[in-house]
């Protein structure tokens, strides 16, 4: 009897040892499981894959180091978290909310061999914390990441933010890059890319083509650019203005087909010397003008029409110069809107032949009419 009391102490001991160990692993596996089963809102957007060619130009502008821990809100099937791992040597977190992409790019992490570098979870991105991300890639909405705001300034310094197609907030990217049309079936991309501290004001946004261009040329198609002219209702005796002039275009169409004097700004010193050459060719030298500068020192107080095909953040900072013209001037971009500023008319247009997306016109007189917050 004597003896089977140490026995007995012994078993139990094993088997609480047993029950603590077992609950342990039950709390780690509940943990895991509540919090993948848990309530979640639907989607705040449908999702809709990153190109490939977008996922490689986001990685790159995102200047990746190995060590980096890169975040993906909205991770959808897990390329970008994949690419990132693959190409750069990273680790990646991803976050889904919905539970078919996250089992989907679980999987391809899985096939990818990347277990030990990528993360998906399924989580509400509006409540995540961020602040040990080096890198955060987007490829939402322009609402969401204004919701999002509060958490991108929380990043540590240096951490950079690459959206595809939507800004943050009423922030100043360092860097703006925008996609030719004939890549991925006709359809522009852009990549606004950042730095944190997120920068405000009237910075001008650096370069991705040469010195200290906001953006880089991608061509108005030609008959978006004569419907821009035709909306604007150009008389002989007008000038126009073409902000971002590029190859001249514009240019030659409003003094070719209008009558009227046409003025170009562009900082591209091999795109200048190339519209200069076709406005000579087109004997049109007498009435075109391509002045090599930066277009936010422009004067636009002589213009009677101002064309655009730059970006939301270069149209808002060109809000003084707007400001400037005489009353009854018109002002047309091409797929941008001014933010802040009632509209007078929108046109959609679809170019055909390699330009396969729907373009937007937009058209205001001045004086601007402020919208009310």
């Amino acid at each position: 009897m004597n003896r089977l009391l140490p026995r007995l102490a012994f078993i139990a001991a094993v088997l609480a040892a047993a029950g603590f160990f077992a609950y342990s692993g039950w709390r780690d596996y509940a943990s895991q499981t509540l919090t993948e089963t848990a309530e979640y809102k639907a989607p705040d957007i449908p999702y809709t894959p990153t190109p490939e060619i977008v996922v490689e130009r986001m990685l790159d502008a995102a200047r990746l180091d190995r060590g980096d821990l890169l975040y993906d809100l909205g991770s959808g099937d897990g390329r970008i978290l994949i690419k990132a791992a693959l190409t750069y040597g990273v680790k990646a977190e991803g976050y889904e909310l919905d539970p078919d992409l996250v089992e989907r790019s679980r999987a391809a992490a899985r096939a990818a061999g990347l277990d030990e570098k990528v993360t998906i979870l399924r989580r509400d991105i509006l409540t995540l914390d961020l602040s040990d991300a080096d890198v955060v890639t987007l490829s939402l909405s322009r609402d969401l990441n204004r919701k999002l705001v509060p958490q991108l300034l929380a990043l540590k310094p240096g951490a950079r933010i690459v959206s595809h197609d939507h800004a943050v907030g009423d922030y100043v990217p360092d860097k703006l890059i925008r996609f030719a049309p004939e890549v991925q079936g006709g359809r522009e991309h852009l990549i606004y890319v950042y730095t944190v501290p997120l920068r405000t004001g009237d910075d001008a946004t650096a370069v991705d083509r040469p010195a200290k261009a906001g953006i880089n040329f991608v061509p108005t198609p030609e008959p978006v650019a004569e419907e821009m002219l035709g909306l604007a209702r150009i008389m002989p005796h007008e000038t126009v203005y073409d902000l971002g002039s590029g190859d001249g275009r514009i240019l030659i169409a409003a003094a070719a087909e209008y009558g009227a004097k046409a003025v170009g700004y562009e900082i591209d010193a091999r795109l200048v010397e190339e519209s200069r050459k076709r406005i000579a060719a087109a004997g049109l030298a007498d009435r075109v003008e391509v002045r090599e500068g930066n277009l936010f020192e422009a004067d636009l107080s002589q213009a009677d029409v101002v064309t655009l095909y730059l970006s939301p953040t270069m149209n808002a900072k060109l809000l003084p110069q707007f400001d400037a013209m005489k009353p009854g001037s018109r002002i047309l971009s091409h797929d941008f809107d001014i933010p802040g500023i009632k509209h007078q008319t929108v046109v959609k247009v679809t170019p055909g032949g390699a330009y396969k997306r729907e373009r937007t016109i937009y058209l205001w007189t001045t004086p601007l009419e402020r919208v009310a917050n």
